[in-house]
C-alpha cells in the first residue's frame, strides 16, 4: 500500500444568506472603486451602484419574509417594495436627471419614485396584528398605495407651478413623508405585539434615523456648497440600506413561546392611530391638488373614504368570524368536557356507573336524607368464587359474566333514583334512597334470585357449578354526626359475614 498522504479539501458551501451578506459589501467595494477610478466621470456609475444596494436590501427583506410567520410576511414585502422604488428613483435620475448635484433639488420623474417609495414603508410600519393576516386588507392597502401614487403624480407634474415653487412643494412633501416615517417608527416602538414585529420596527426606526441625516446633509451640501455626485460621499446613501439588509439577514427568528403580548389601552390606542396617520397623509395629498383639480381631489377623497370603509368592514368581519369560531370552539369544548365527565362516571366494561359516581350519588342522597329524615340503604354485592371463573373459564368469559350481572342487577333497581354501580373487581353496590332495612332485604333477595335464575356456569362453584351472589345490607337514617362512608363500611361488614357463613346468601347488619 502506498504511503503517499492524500489531502482532502473540504468543499466550501455558501448559503443564500451568506451570498447576500457578501454581496452587500462587494457592491460597496465596487462603488468605492468606481469613484476612485473614474473621478469626475463617476456620476452615472456611482448612482447605479447606489441603486444596487437597496435592490440587494429588498432581496434580503424577501429572504426574511419567507422565514417568518405568515402574519409578518406582508410587512417585509411592503418594505422591499419601498426600497425598490427608491432604487428606481436613482436609476431614473441616472438616465434622465438634469442635475449632477449630490442630492436632486429639481423636480423630475425620479422625484415621483422617491416620494412614492415612502408609502409602502409607511404601511409596513402601520400594519397592526388585527390586519396583518387579512388578505382583503392587503388588497385595500395596495389600492391606497396606487391612489397615493396617482395623487403624487398629479401634484408633481400636473400642477401649474413655477420651477422654484414646484421644487419647494416637492421638498415639503418629501419632508412631511420623512417626518411621518420617523414619528410612526417611534410610536410603533411601544406598541409591538410579537418579537418579530418588535425586531422589524426597531430595524425600521434605526434605518429611518440613519437615512434622515444623510438626506438632510446631502440636501444642505448640494444647495449651499454645490456638492456634486460621484464622490466618496455618495457611499453615505448606502449606509441605511446596508444596515437594513444585514440586520434582516442576521436578526433572530425566535418567536414568543406563548404568542403575542397583551397590550394596554394606551398602547392599543397608539397601534390603532398609526394606520389613521397614513390615511391622513394621503388625504392631505388629495387636498393639496384641490385648488387646480377640484373634481379629482374630491373623487380621490371619496375613494379614500370608500377604501377606509371597506378596510373597517373587513376588520370587523374578520372579528365577527373569529368570535363565531371562538363560540363554536367553546361549544365543542363544553360538549367534549361533558362527554369526558360522563365517561369518567361510567365503568367501561359493564356500562354502568362506577365507584366515583356511586360516591357522589351517596353524598347527594345523604344530604336529602338529612332534610327529609328518611332512611338510606346500601347493598354490597360480591360474585362468589369469581377468581375460579377467570382461572377455569378464562378472562373473556369472566368479563361477559360481569356485564350480564350488571345488566341483571340494574333491572332490579326499579326506581329512577336507585343506582347500581360497579364498586371494583367483581363487587357491585346498590344505592336505595328512602328505603328501610326490610325493603332493602327484599331487593337484595330478589337480586340474588335473579342471578341464580340465569343459570350461568361456574365450574369452581360448589353450588351446582353455577354462578351465585353474596349480598350485604345496611341502612341508616342520615345524621349530621354520621358520615356516609360509615354506611358503606357497615354494608361491607355484612357482605363479609355472608361470605363467612358460606356465600350465596343475604346478610344484614340492620340500621347503623
Amino acid at each position: 500500500m502506498s504511503d503517499t498522504a492524500i489531502e482532502i479539501r473540504p468543499s466550501v458551501r455558501f448559503s443564500t444568506r451568506t451570498l447576500l451578506a457578501y454581496s452587500l459589501w462587494v457592491v460597496i467595494a465596487i462603488h468605492a472603486g468606481l469613484i476612485l477610478a473614474l473621478g469626475e466621470r463617476a456620476v452615472a456609475a456611482s448612482r447605479l451602484a447606489t441603486a444596487a444596494i437597496p435592490v440587494l436590501a429588498a432581496v434580503c427583506f424577501l429572504w426574511r419574509a419567507r422565514r417568518v410567520p405568515f402574519r409578518e410576511q406582508f410587512a417585509w414585502r411592503w418594505l422591499s417594495v419601498g426600497v425598490l422604488l427608491w432604487a428606481g428613483g436613482q436609476v431614473v435620475e441616472t438616465f434622465i436627471g438634469r442635475s449632477n448635484a449630490a442630492s436632486n433639488l429639481s423636480v423630475d420623474a425620479s422625484d415621483f419614485l422617491y416620494i412614492t417609495a415612502a408609502f409602502p414603508i409607511l404601511l409596513a410600519i402601520s400594519r397592526t396584528r388585527e390586519t396583518e393576516s387579512i388578505r382583503a386588507v392587503a388588497f385595500l392597502d395596495a389600492a391606497q398605495i396606487l391612489l397615493a401614487f396617482g395623487l403624487a403624480c398629479v401634484r408633481l407634474f400636473h400642477m401649474s407651478l413655477p420651477p422654484e415653487q414646484a421644487a419647494t412643494v416637492m421638498g415639503r412633501i418629501y419632508g412631511a413623508e420623512c417626518s411621518l416615517l420617523a414619528v410612526l417608527a417611534i410610536l410603533r416602538l411601544v406598541s409591538w405585539s410579537t418579537r418579530e414585529e418588535r425586531r422589524r420596527i426597531r430595524l425600521l426606526c434605526a434605518v429611518v434615523w440613519l437615512y434622515l441625516p444623510v438626506e438632510l446633509g446631502m440636501d444642505y451640501a448640494s444647495s449651499r456648497w454645490n456638492l456634486r455626485a460621484g464622490t466618496l460621499l455618495d457611499l453615505l446613501w448606502s449606509v441605511p440600506f446596508v444596515f437594513a439588509g444585514w440586520r434582516a439577514l442576521f436578526m433572530s427568528r425566535e418567536e414568543n413561546p406563548g404568542g403575542g403580548r397583551t397590550l394596554g389601552r394606551g398602547k392599543l390606542l397608539i397601534e390603532s392611530l398609526c394606520p389613521a396617520l397614513v390615511t391622513a397623509g394621503i388625504f392631505a395629498l388629495a387636498a393639496s391638488i384641490a385648488s387646480q383639480h377640484l373634481v379629482l381631489a374630491l373623487g380621490a377623497i371619496f375613494l379614500l373614504f370608500a377604501l377606509q370603509s371597506l378596510h373597517a368592514g373587513a376588520v370587523q368581519l374578520n372579528y365577527v368570524v373569529a368570535q363565531q369560531l371562538l363560540v363554536q370552539r367553546e361549544r365543542e369544548l363544553r360538549a367534549a368536557n361533558s362527554n369526558l365527565e360522563r365517561l369518567s362516571l361510567i365503568d367501561p366494561l359493564t356500562g354502568i356507573p362506577n365507584r366515583r359516581c356511586f360516591t357522589s350519588s351517596l353524598e347527594d342522597a345523604w344530604r336529602r336524607g338529612l332534610r327529609s329524615k328518611g332512611p338510606v340503604a346500601v347493598l354490597m354485592v360480591d360474585v362468589d368464587f369469581f377468581k375460579g371463573i377467570n382461572d377455569m373459564h378464562g378472562h373473556a368469559y369472566g368479563d361477559q359474566c360481569l356485564a350480564t350481572i350488571a345488566r341483571t342487577l340494574g333491572q332490579q333497581a326499579l326506581r329512577a333514583y336507585d343506582l347500581i354501580a360497579r364498586y371494583g373487581g367483581e363487587e357491585f353496590v346498590l344505592l336505595l334512597p328512602d328505603t328501610d332495612t326490610e325493603g332493602a332485604l327484599v331487593v337484595a333477595e330478589r337480586m340474588r334470585a335473579a342471578i341464580a335464575e340465569l343459570d350461568i356456569p361456574n365450574r369452581s362453584s360448589p353450588f351446582n357449578e353455577r354462578l351465585t351472589l353474596s349480598v350485604g345490607v345496611a341502612t341508616a337514617v342520615p345524621k349530621a354526626e354520621l358520615a356516609p362512608s360509615r354506611l358503606v363500611e357497615t354494608a361491607d361488614q355484612a357482605l363479609y359475614e355472608a361470605k363467612h357463613l358460606g356465600r350465596n346468601r343475604v346478610c344484614s347488619r340492620g340500621q347503623v
